[in-house]
């Protein structure tokens, strides 16, 4: 769950899709290679451990119990996520990216490209496109000029910042066309109203209006189709769910659970021979192979380098990944009451080689694993095995390291881990405005990155502690705490002696 709050602070840093692009975004600086390293991993060994706890509730509570926890800790968690922090995120989202194609336009712009300023309509940018040398009368493929494209666009301010540039309203497109006539066939009257002040001829005759004019508008369709084309929903239903966002792993775990809900009572009626510990250590072996054929259709089956599992925030999962995380999610579940041969408990086994496997993986495994996937010439097989060695070997890894370091009871790890989930879940919205109000800070990206995750994170903390740890809101994501006691020599002196 922390690891998330930095994967998603990293991608403002370098070029993505993210809605906020930091103004030292840049290729390099080792801010991709964070976000691959922990995308890796980070959620197969949380669908692992879910699937162990998962098993483990069943078994010493009953299913009508599990379902119980399961509704109160995940799906209505989920349901109120759904109209308080989605939304949120969305908002925050549109905000920042306004900001984000100011920056995009004013550092195209100052490299001298005109195209970007007008396309993404930004009328500041172009006198700085136009001083470092771009050519307001630059020709397209079309051969259309800037100003033809601003009146294609329909974005009037942008028209009259090429106008003050110096843009000529009269030069035509390969079509014979003017920009006004461009304009009038999309239906813009304010870029034709810009155009006729400038000195374009009006071809309206005597008191005729722009929509009297027969063809006026007769690209509109047109315009809607090349600026705003209809993107099927994921589910290919017209539902009121957008997408989750990076709540996806609830609604992925209320899968999950459903499956397991419905599978595992029916593989206990099958009997011990195929349920007994034994049995099952060696069925734990399939998930080798059902991930690397799983991991084979990432990317569109390779039509695209991408490095980890895909991602899906739609309604109705993408079956790949949903099958992708139930393999990691049904070992843990597997996992759970299996034994070595001397009967010992498999899961404290699994780690045992961690000062070996660990460094293996992150200083082997991992580059090996990116090179063959974004080298420059890419080994589409190699990149499927080595990525499933990687996180399978993350993932046992870190179970024996942590295992070694934090299996005894403490208090602040247990108080961190109950605070994770409340952090991971309010997290993203207040990443992203972090990353909209420091963008434009004039310090490096590692101090900004590391402000962001220390921000973000102590105030989450903070909030947990006193807003959220002790009352209802708390009850429903960790279950009922209590307030320590004070120590006997702190309990004494308050009251006197």
């Amino acid at each position: 769950m922390l690891l998330g709050i930095g994967l998603h602070a990293s991608l403002a840093f370098f070029p993505s899709f993210w809605p906020v692009q930091d103004g030292g975004a840049s290729d390099g600086g080792g801010f991709d290679l964070f976000l691959y390293a922990v995308h890796g991993f980070r959620m197969p060994v949380f669908f692992l451990l879910s699937g162990f706890f998962t098993a483990m509730l069943w078994r010493r509570r009953g299913t009508v119990a599990l379902v119980n926890h399961r509704a109160r800790r995940i799906v209505l968690p989920l349901a109120l996520g759904l109209v308080t922090i989605v939304p949120a995120v969305d908002w925050v989202s549109e905000r920042a990216t306004e900001g984000s194609i100011d920056n995009w336009a004013m550092g195209a712009a100052e490299k001298g490209d005109i195209w970007l300023p007008v396309l993404l309509g930004q009328p500041d940018a172009v006198p700085v496109a136009v001083a470092n040398g771009a050519d307001v009368d630059v020709r397209g493929d079309d051969k259309g000029t800037p100003l033809h494209l601003a009146a294609f666009m329909d974005v009037p301010d942008v028209v009259q910042a090429l106008l003050d540039a110096g843009a000529d309203h009269r030069l035509t497109n390969g079509d014979g066309s003017t920009p006004l006539v461009v304009a009038v066939w999309v239906g813009s009257e304010r870029v034709a109203d810009v155009l006729v002040a400038a000195g374009s001829r009006d071809i309206r005759v005597d008191d005729q209006r722009w929509q009297d004019i027969e063809w006026f508008g007769d690209g509109a369709a047109f315009k809607r189709m090349v600026l705003e084309p209809e993107v099927e929903d994921e589910t290919g239903l017209d539902s009121w769910i957008d997408q989750f966002h990076h709540l996806w792993f609830l609604w992925f775990l209320c899968w999950l659970v459903a499956g397991f809900v419905l599978i595992a009572p029916l593989a206990d009626e099958v009997g011990n021979g195929i349920t007994s510990a034994k049995v099952r250590r060696r069925l734990l072996w399939i998930a080798f192979p059902l991930t690397l054929v799983l991991q084979a259709r990432m990317g569109d089956s390779g039509a695209y380098e991408t490095f980890g599992p895909d991602t899906s925030t739609g309604l109705l999962p993408a079956a790949h990944v949903l099958l992708y995380y139930a393999v990691f999610f049904g070992y843990g579940a597997a996992a759970f009451g299996a034994r070595t041969d001397d009967g010992d408990p498999l899961i404290d086994r699994l780690g045992r080689y961690w000062q070996i496997v660990l460094p293996a993986t992150v200083v082997v495994i991992l580059p090996l694993a990116l090179g063959a996937t974004f080298g420059d010439e890419p080994d589409r097989w190699g990149s499927v095995v080595l990525q499933a060695l990687y996180v399978w070997g993350m993932t046992f890894g870190l179970m024996g390291l942590f295992r070694r370091l934090l299996s005894g009871e403490r208090y602040w790890v247990r108080f961190l881990s109950d605070a994770s989930y409340w952090m991971y879940l309010l997290h993203l919205p207040l990443v992203i405005l972090a990353q909209d109000w420091i963008r434009d800070w004039d310090i490096p990206r590692i101090p900004k990155f590391l402000a962001i995750c220390w921000g973000v994170s102590g105030l989450l903390l903070l909030t947990y502690r006193y807003l959220v740890r002790y009352t209802p809101i708390g009850t429903l994501l960790n279950g009922p705490r209590t307030r320590p006691e004070p120590s006997p020599a702190v309990a004494g002196t308050s009251g006197g002696t």
